[in-house]
């Protein structure tokens, strides 16, 4: 009898699993029409593959990705890149990190790159962060008017990370964020602190997705759009096409969480099956490449 009930809960519990991928796909038909999604990058870095995939030879020169939606209800910017302060201070990452050989063209400037489709700065709404490293947090500080979007265990491990993964962390490229002595509240910005996943828009157009994997609290973006369909945007959740392909995770400097990145992997391949999501890494040159980049977008 016992096991009778328990095929019969499984058996619904199939079911209604089926019928909610359905339902979140029948949804996100019909996002807005005026949406469209912009590909910039914030230059290039220089690193050995191995520290992006475990076993990885030689060296590879990866793009810096960010990534701009415009939404009826607002833009939406999913990183903003290196910190800018690098095209004219060479030293400001310090010894270890200015070993990337970062690119440091004036035309990488994050205002230059939002230039190209006559944004500013000032335009937008929410900054979502991937997670705080000196790649995808740099320009925290050009954005101080924007609602910031994180998980809470991320900022705080940014500020005070965790032993042996301080590395990428410069506290300086978001220590406006925090408020003066004596205030009540420890954001000086606008912030939505997340512990778990967010519908931005309430549309299922936009949606953020929390994987504590490359960081405590990183995150990974959805975009639902009205032609091009459902676009996974990794941030640092998945670094190379090839990673996700074949499970191969970073070097152990890379990943914070091994098994919840494998998990994130799966997350991903789970949308791109039920939704034929098109995944975009913000490190990986080929993809990169074969993609289109600002002023050209996918709608």
């Amino acid at each position: 009898m016992a096991i009778g009930w328990a095929k019969s809960f499984r058996s619904l519990a199939i079911a209604v699993s089926a019928l909610t991928a359905t339902a979140v796909v029948a949804r996100a038909a019909e996002p807005p029409k005026q949406m469209k999604l912009y590909v910039f990058t914030s230059g290039a870095l220089t690193l050995d593959k191995s520290i992006l995939q475990n076993g990885g030879k030689g060296k590879i020169t990866i793009p810096v990705g960010f990534f701009l939606i415009r939404h009826p209800k607002g833009d939406v910017l999913f990183d903003c890149g290196n910190n800018d302060k690098i095209i004219t201070e060479p030293d400001y990452w310090g010894p270890f990190v200015k070993a990337l050989d970062p690119v440091r063209t004036p035309d990488i400037a994050i205002d230059a790159q939002l230039a190209k489709i006559n944004v500013k700065t000032s335009d937008i709404k929410y900054v979502v962060l991937g997670h705080f490293h000196v790649d995808h947090a740099g320009n925290i500080g050009k954005f101080l008017n924007s609602t910031f979007v994180y998980q809470r265990d991320e900022i705080r491990n940014a500020f005070w990370p965790e032993p042996g993964y301080a590395t990428f962390f410069i506290t300086s490229d978001f220590a406006m964020m925090r408020n003066s002595i004596g205030g009540g509240m420890a954001n000086k910005v606008k912030a939505i602190e997340l512990d778990g996943d967010l519908d931005l828009f309430g549309d299922h157009s936009v949606y953020i997705h929390r994987s504590v994997s490359h960081t405590p609290g990183s995150q990974i973006m959805v975009v639902r759009l009205p032609k091009a369909g459902t676009v996974v945007l990794t941030s640092d959740a998945a670094y190379l096409q090839e990673n996700l392909d074949k499970d191969i995770l970073p070097s152990v400097g890379s990943v914070y969480n091994p098994s919840d990145m494998l998990d994130a992997y799966a997350w991903m391949k789970r949308l791109r099956d039920l939704e034929g999501a098109d995944i975009i890494f913000a490190h990986d040159p080929d993809v990169f490449k074969a993609h289109k980049h600002s002023p050209e977008y996918y709608e």
